[in-house]
């Protein structure tokens, strides 16, 4: 009932006013952020992975409709040695976004250049990836304007929204799988996917496999945060565990794993769900560094 009542207050004043506008304008900085050290990270070896030569075979880009030759451009003849322009100008829009510059137009360009960058990629994505690819197509329709038209205020709280849920639908299928699998239910799953080479460490997978009970409450925890976030991270009592537990559990997949840009992704989502009054803190460094950068640049 909580939670029906939660949804019922937010419907009320869903063109009054954007919600949590601060929160959702950290939340908006960290997505490109994300971007920021995502592609940084890729152009260290742009070549491998988008260049003509690169080891990524492309699509084939004739038989595709026109619609979706948009969004994999790097795969047409003319523009497969463009990636170079790709990566530096998702970077600098990526800036953009942090600092807010034509917020809407701004997004719409990052989203159809990741993309484009992702689609002649594909074989490296994760879900980090697919997460990040919906919530930048819906910052296309969010703006941080504290001075909007109604019409303007309802696109961006619904926006807001509609990244909250799709998180929690992430959550939701994932402990669903994970009830339905036999390995996790057994608790041996954390087991048998650190002993794989290409995603465990070596020296944890020996160190933890000498304690099974720690492993099986592991897995069996696993399955249980992920079945409960969908509900409880909607409740502000709730809320701070959730996202502690959260983002524990997805920064050991990111060091344990190897997984770096998948866990920060969805570290990252859990800034949607912050109000106000909860940022407060990070807010005001961050006001102090711009306003420095500001002043140190006039003088």
């Amino acid at each position: 009932m909580e939670l029906i009542q939660i949804l019922l207050n937010y419907f009320k004043t869903l063109h009054t006013e954007v919600k949590s506008l601060q929160a959702m304008r950290w939340a908006r900085r960290m997505v490109y952020i994300w971007v920021l050290v995502n592609y940084t990270i890729l152009a260290t070896q742009a070549s491998f992975f988008y260049s003509q030569d690169a080891y990524i075979s492309k699509t084939d880009f004739v038989t595709l409709s026109p619609f979706e030759k948009i969004f994999n451009l790097l795969s047409w003849s003319p523009m497969q040695e463009a990636y170079p322009f790709f990566l530096i100008a998702i970077m600098g829009f990526a800036i953009l976004g942090i600092l807010e510059r034509a917020p809407r137009f701004t997004a719409a360009v990052v989203y159809l250049l990741m993309i484009n960058l992702d689609n002649r990629a594909n074989v490296i994505m994760d879900g980090g990836n697919n997460l990040m690819h919906l919530i930048a197509f819906y910052l296309i329709l969010v703006s941080p304007s504290k001075k909007q038209s109604p019409t303007s205020i309802t696109v961006t709280n619904l926006a807001v929204l509609m990244i909250k849920i799709q998180v929690t639908f992430v959550y939701a299928t994932a402990g669903l799988l994970k009830v339905m699998g036999p390995l996790w239910n057994k608790g041996v799953a954390l087991y048998y996917t650190m002993g794989v080479t290409e995603y465990g460490n070596p020296e944890m997978f020996h160190l933890l496999a000498k304690f099974p009970l720690l492993l099986a409450a592991l897995s069996l925890g696993t399955v249980l945060f992920q079945i409960s976030l969908p509900y409880l991270i909607w409740m502000r009592a709730w809320r701070p565990y959730i996202i502690l537990l959260g983002t524990g559990l997805h920064l050991s997949i990111s060091l344990v794993m190897g997984l770096f840009m998948f866990g920060l992704a969805m570290c990252v989502s859990y800034t949607f769900f912050k109000e106000d009054e909860e940022i407060s803190l990070p807010m005001q460094v961050w006001y102090k560094l711009r306003r420095s950068v500001v002043t140190g640049g006039a003088t």
